[in-house]
């Protein structure tokens, strides 16, 4: 069998074309239909170069005088011996030989995560998120309603400002999947986008109850670091399904940049921690009554132990 050539033009699209004669034969390259190797390329002559593999099986590329000549690697070329695997550039379209015995990469896996990933793009899927996107935000309203007049306007913006933030950034994650993999995949970020988010919301509530029924309680840094881990699972997804970088990179990425935010989180918080402030504080959000869990204080019994909480205030103090 005689050479193998792939073919990738100006638009990144790659073809490949097999040779039956292994030796003793010229290949004729260019525009023209009566080349052996035809390329739909403006910049290339209609009989631009050819290949000619030898009797002993050795391959010599000839530029046949081209507009635009013809380069081995970078290198501007017009006669040269070449050999598996060089990429030869005519016009915008490069060409890459290979002997037929050349070896190919392993075969890739339909059940690895990636592929999972990659057909999690049903429109069931994004349907369930969204449905369940919708449920937690109604949710959401209502343990924050405290009585005000419910206006519909009002109720629509909420709804639909909460929906462009997601799709924005899946609309950019789908962009550079179509910059690096050749196709958006935005159904399947848009569903993950959305199952990232729900995570956030859902491991929010526990936070919420505890700071309502127990403001004295710090829970910030240990809420802020399972968001951090949402995020890294996010980003590592993210990434294996629009770039093409492995999945180690990927995992190692996906851990150090939300490790970093988080760090950085940190330091602010402790520099922060011990600034003076004129104004005590506390968590003053009032939700639905259904949050509340421990039972309330009266005004009276509030003003029986106020002295003593300024007795303790002094004592500490001292």
């Amino acid at each position: 069998m005689g050479p193998v050539i792939e073919i990738t033009g100006d638009t990144r699209v790659t073809r490949l074309q097999t040779f039956a004669q292994s030796t003793d034969c010229v290949l004729a390259i260019g525009r023209a239909f009566d080349n052996d190797v035809i390329l739909d390329d403006p910049y290339v002559d209609p009989h631009h170069g050819q290949l000619v593999v030898s009797s002993s099986g050795g391959w010599t590329y000839q530029d046949l005088g081209s507009e635009n000549g013809s380069k081995l690697g970078k290198q501007s070329v017009s006669d040269t011996a070449v050999q598996s695997t060089d990429i030869l550039t005519l016009g915008k379209t490069q060409l890459q030989l290979f002997d037929a015995s050349h070896a190919v990469a392993p075969t890739l896996s339909l059940h690895n995560l990636r592929q999972r990933l990659l057909n999690f793009n049903s429109l069931a899927a994004t349907a369930t998120v969204l449905t369940v996107s919708v449920l937690l935000l109604a949710l959401n309203l209502y343990l924050n309603y405290t009585g005000e007049e419910i206006r519909i306007g009002g109720l629509v913006g909420i709804f639909v400002g909460a929906f462009i933030v997601p799709l924005v950034i899946a609309a950019a994650w789908s962009l550079l999947s179509k910059v690096l993999r050749g196709r958006s995949h935005f159904r399947s970020v848009i569903n993950v986008t959305f199952i990232a988010l729900i995570a956030l919301e859902l491991v929010s509530y526990p936070f919420v109850a505890l700071a309502y029924n127990m403001p004295a309680i710090d829970s910030n840094y240990l809420s802020a670091l399972i968001d951090t881990g949402i995020f890294a699972a996010y980003l590592y997804i993210t990434l294996l399904i629009c770039t093409r970088l492995s999945t180690r990179v990927s995992k190692l990425i996906g851990a150090l940049v939300p490790v970093a935010l988080f760090g950085f989180y940190v330091i602010i918080g402790v520099s922060d921690a011990d600034e003076h402030t004129n104004y005590p504080g506390y968590n003053g959000r009032i939700l639905a009554p259904v949050v509340l869990i421990r039972s309330g204080e009266s005004a009276d019994d509030f003003m029986q132990r106020l002295p003593g909480i300024f007795d303790e205030a002094d004592r500490r103090i001292d």
